[in-house]
């Protein structure tokens, strides 16, 4: 794993907790690069053509933020809309089973995120209630096979068990309207970039 002295901000979060609206406003108001999962690359255009089973879900991810990564200049300080813990949750709502026990699915996931280029150095949940994030995302249209409650509920679990394996985590509530959120979200940026 290459380190920079980068800072290399992921958001993350349920859908409809506002990731994409943060993410672009941090990267137009503090001058960060946007990248966005899945990539609008060859693998990007393979995740999105299908319906793959978590495993498959969770190496492709894996092969198009690798591919992402290494493509961006060292310096340029970085602002993801998701990143490898939305594989952690996502794909880690079924992977872990598969590994008998979360702390072995975990440390997997700690392994194979070592074969990234770079890893994030500071990553911002949004949390939200399950119903109003569902909300959101039927009023933006049709949706994915990720949106349903249940297993929506499960994946924020995770997301709120990220302390345990990631560093400089920091949860935002996202029930409040979105000019809260930026406030929320500019005090945060305004630490890291001190």
């Amino acid at each position: 794993m290459i380190h920079s002295s980068r800072i290399y901000l992921a958001i993350e979060g349920i859908d409809g907790t506002g990731k994409t609206y943060v993410a672009k406003h941090i990267s137009e108001k503090f001058n960060f690069l946007l990248i966005q999962e899945p990539s609008s690359g060859e693998i990007g255009k393979i995740i999105r053509s299908g319906e793959w089973d978590p495993s498959s879900d969770f190496f492709l991810f894996m092969a198009d933020r690798s591919d992402m990564l290494k493509k961006i200049p060292d310096g340029v300080n970085i602002v993801s809309d998701r990143s490898l813990y939305s594989s952690f949750a996502y794909q880690g709502y079924y992977l872990w089973q598969k590994f008998q026990t979360r702390e072995g699915y975990y440390n997997f996931f700690l392994q194979a995120s070592k074969l990234l280029p770079s890893t994030p150095t500071h990553v911002f949940v949004l949390t939200c209630d399950v119903d109003t994030a569902l909300r959101r995302v039927r009023n933006r249209g049709p949706t994915s096979r990720f949106e349903r409650k249940e297993y929506l509920e499960g994946v924020q679990a995770l997301y709120l068990e990220l302390g345990k394996i990631a560093r400089n985590v920091v949860f935002i509530d996202s029930n409040v309207t979105l000019d809260k959120l930026y406030e929320s979200v500019d005090r945060e940026v305004t630490k890291l970039l001190q």
